[in-house]
């Protein structure tokens, strides 16, 4: 068989596998996907990531992420944050997964210009349930299609030892009695809770745990809810993560499953307001 036979045929394999995520990510609000890293990247990024671990500093509100190492790219800088430190290795991490993206029918979606450096030690605890959303206020809180995502490149194989994500699918669309009883997250009170608070560290049972191996790409939505396993083990889990955006909140023009109402009658000005903490427009 000739390369280019053998490319033709794993085309449809390739097209039928995202096509296959980008209905999870719709449904479920998460996918997992070959990230189609070049030979070596696994070892480049590795080593890249521990050095920057090295020489940074570790305070101790971290403590359930493990790390939040922030680094701006060169190309790709971030125009939010211009004070971060700038690395290369961030824009091959932001324009690598262009053709995932497009693929996956979310081109429209573009970095923020940083990657951040999440590892857990070993013998950390876990990562409370939290969701990343913080325009609650807003009516485009209910589009159905990826407004903000996240993604995530683990530099191990994850598991439950070692403190792989959990998730709790369809979260990012619909309201569950764990919203109501969550403190926002990182700075916005998560910092400060106690790992013997109830509702922040509850065996849900509707979560799951998502192993993911090193080289997979997994991209979810900002309204999901997720969280961690402790990391039991005795070696570091390293993810490299990174936000993007979708900058119009009209209806993206190929979208072709229903438009809820209160976006059809969204006001196009309304205004920004941080607000984590879901309202009105994430219902049961």
């Amino acid at each position: 068989m000739t390369q280019m036979s053998h490319i033709q045929e794993e085309q449809p394999r390739i097209s039928s596998e995202l096509t296959q995520a980008r209905q999870q990510l719709l449904k479920d609000g998460f996918c997992l996907v070959d990230g189609l890293l070049p030979d070596g990247s696994m070892e480049r990024l590795r080593h890249w990531s521990d050095e920057w671990l090295k020489r940074s500093e570790h305070p101790p509100h971290w403590k359930y992420q493990g790390s939040d190492v922030k680094i701006s790219g060169i190309r790709n800088r971030s125009k939010r944050s211009p004070e971060f430190p700038q690395d290369e290795v961030v824009d091959f991490l932001i324009e690598h997964p262009a053709s995932i993206m497009s693929a996956l029918g979310m081109g429209d979606l573009k970095s923020g210009g940083v990657f951040q450096i999440i590892s857990k030690p070993p013998h950390a605890p876990a990562l409370y349930w939290h969701q990343d959303w913080a325009r609650w206020d807003d009516p485009i809180s209910m589009s159905p299609w990826p407004q903000q995502v996240f993604l995530n490149w683990y530099l191990t194989d994850t598991h439950v030892k070692n403190g792989c994500i959990r998730v709790i699918p369809g979260s990012h669309l619909r309201r569950l009695e764990l919203h109501d009883h969550l403190v926002q997250a990182h700075e916005a009170g998560g910092y400060d809770i106690k790992e013997t608070n109830e509702w922040m560290f509850i065996d849900h049972p509707n979560a799951i745990d998502l192993p993911v191996k090193a080289g997979q790409l997994m991209i979810g939505d900002a309204r999901l809810l997720h969280g961690t396993h402790p990391n039991r083990s005795t070696e570091r889990r390293t993810v490299l993560l990174g936000w993007y955006y979708r900058r119009s909140n009209e209806t993206p023009s190929d979208w072709q499953g229903t438009v809820p109402q209160e976006i059809i009658e969204r006001d196009p000005e309304h205004p920004f307001r941080f607000n984590r903490t879901p309202g009105e427009y994430l219902r049961a």
